[in-house]
């Protein structure tokens, strides 16, 4: 059965980990009671998720394996049913013919065993893996949608069936998309069809289409179950589903209807616990940059700001933050637009525009409620970021994000928003620029060599040449072989399965505040944070495709340098 917290707490204060205090406090959150004390230590920052599968699988005395480092298998994971394997969190990796090698988190469970080998006839190989680690990669169950479909479509036609076959269709609908991983599904009405797209890793994909009779009924049903009106086709509407899947897994459903010239569209954005469940040793952060964030994000006053453009991550990073600083005896508020994940044991703030709750009011007034730590989910406004600035100035922390191309511009931002240079250079301690990459898919992971074409962009595209050498110690690249998805049904031939940060980390030094206070320009004060150590985004994406985490295609279409 899995480890017990007092025999958890005992092994990772026995090897020098954590201290007993240190765990007593992590111990004592309320998310201990929903996720369990793994998750809640690993998103804590205290423990890094391999630090933890490395401890345990010595205290089961099985191998430890990383499942981001090994390749998976599609027929051996199929020869467990996807329900008993989400029940018991447990992934089948390789097998022989006289037995079955599986990842789980319950090595010690011989009666989960004695089942397993009885159902096939074989002898069963636990190796312990961490919760988070199986569950990230319990996508490789993923079947295609379309046969579902189809075989609700060949159910009866009679009218009575019609409404049982969308209900149907609209669970399946949602459901496939979250164990797809996408953040949005979208029903578009065409001319002989209702569309099924998800979108995935920020790409849309084609899913399925269904009979265009079909789509309103659908259309209704997701009314219906948002408690809009289902008699009004000529406006906009917005409404919230609470979906339960078939994995017992919550998802929050938030509807956008619009009319179109053809019907209504419909789109959802599915935001689950899971979405925003990210430690941050989670997000990509390389050694050092983490090292970086970790001293500043203790730190009880001054600015943290996250920089990038929409659907960069940069909120994802600001709740990995906030987990690092969720602790009882502190009081955190936030104020979003909107609220996308409630984590507990904070104060957050919906913007309302309307009610006239907008982000500067809404900070004016959090301001007199005794924070210690604030998150404004964005910067807009010269009045939003001289309210933020004073109160980071007068012993708050404060977290916000602000639209800026990398981290330096970041200083002539605030600047032209009229905060003042002492101010800035005072305030902000750290500025975290991001973009997110596409990762190789694990399930169709090749080495492919670099052709003319990559051979050129790194001769033309500036500095890539230096970076490369410095990442892999080869000044000629001719013959080199990187990795690369061949494409396959789990990442419906795209070669990419889930999306990774890459990172600009500039800490403020003595010497930055010094070239913000002479109004220095952003490329000097770029200039400057390189010198003092700061790695560029296009170097951190360069490193992790020579990991194989992503391809140099990826690094350069969110890279520009």
């Amino acid at each position: 059965m899995p480890i017990d917290q007092t025999q958890l707490r005992t092994l990772l204060i026995d090897a020098g980990v954590l201290t007993s205090e240190q765990f007593d406090q992590v111990a004592s959150r309320k998310e201990v009671a929903t996720i369990g004390i793994e998750d809640v230590l690993t998103q804590s920052g205290l423990v890094t998720d391999e630090q933890l599968g490395q401890l345990l699988s010595l205290h089961y005395n099985v191998p430890f394996v990383n499942l981001q480092q090994r390749e998976i298998l599609t027929d051996v994971v199929q020869r467990i049913p996807e329900v008993f394997a989400r029940e018991h969190v447990l992934l089948p990796l390789e097998e022989s013919e006289k037995s079955i090698t599986i990842a789980t988190v319950s090595p010690d469970d011989l009666v989960l065993q004695s089942l397993i080998e009885k159902y096939l006839r074989k002898e069963v190989r636990w190796m312990y893996a961490t919760p988070r680690d199986i569950r990230a990669h319990l996508f490789v169950f993923q079947k295609d949608p379309k046969v579902a479909f189809e075989a609700i479509l060949k159910q009866s036609s009679a009218s009575h069936q019609m409404d049982t076959r969308v209900i149907e269709l609209v669970s399946l609908i949602i459901d496939y998309a979250f164990q797809a991983g996408a953040s949005d599904i979208h029903i578009e009405p065409e001319e002989r069809c209702s569309l099924i797209r998800f979108r995935e890793d920020g790409v849309l994909h084609d899913i399925a289409e269904l009979p265009f009779e079909f789509h309103e009924n659908i259309l209704t049903r997701l009314k219906v179950l948002a408690r809009l009106a289902t008699d009004e086709h000529r406006l906009a509407q917005d409404g919230k589903i609470v979906h339960k899947t078939n994995w017992g897994d919550s998802v929050e459903v938030r509807l956008s209807v619009i009319p179109t010239t053809k019907a209504e569209k419909a789109v959802m954005r599915l935001l689950s616990d899971k979405s925003h469940a990210y430690s941050l040793a989670d997000l990509g952060l390389s050694t050092e940059d983490f090292a970086h964030v970790s001293d500043v994000v203790h730190k009880p006053w001054g600015a943290i700001l996250v920089t990038g453009p929409t659907g960069s991550g940069k909120t994802t990073t600001l709740y990995a933050l906030l987990r690092v600083l969720n602790q009882r005896g502190v009081n955190i508020t936030t104020i979003e637009d909107p609220v996308e994940f409630e984590i507990e044991g904070l104060n957050q703030i919906q913007v309302n525009e309307k009610a006239g709750l907008t982000f500067a009011n809404g900070l004016r007034s959090i301001v007199r409620q005794d924070p210690d730590i604030i998150m404004v989910g964005e910067i807009r406004d010269s009045e939003t970021a001289d309210i933020a600035v004073n109160a980071a100035m007068t012993g708050h922390l404060v977290l916000s994000t602000l639209h800026t191309n990398d981290a330096a511009t970041t200083f002539p931002r605030l600047q032209d928003m009229g905060v003042e240079d002492f101010l800035v250079a005072s305030t902000v301690n750290l500025v975290i620029a991001e973009r997110l990459v596409r990762k190789n898919c694990l399930n169709c992971l090749t080495s492919v060599p670099l052709d003319k074409i990559k051979e050129a962009l790194i001769e033309q595209v500036p500095h890539m040449k230096e970076y490369l050498f410095a990442l892999t110690g080869k000044k000629v690249f001719k013959n080199q072989s990187f990795f690369k998805g061949k494409g396959c049904h789990v990442c419906h031939g795209t070669g990419f399965k889930g999306r990774v940060g890459v990172f600009e980390v500039l800490p403020v030094t003595e010497a930055i505040r010094s070239a913000i206070m002479e109004k220095k320009n952003a490329d000097e004060i770029r200039a400057l944070a390189i010198q003092e150590g700061m790695t560029t985004m296009l170097y951190d994406g360069l490193r992790k495709m020579v990991a194989g985490q992503t391809t140099l295609e990826e690094v350069l279409r969110v890279t520009k340098e």
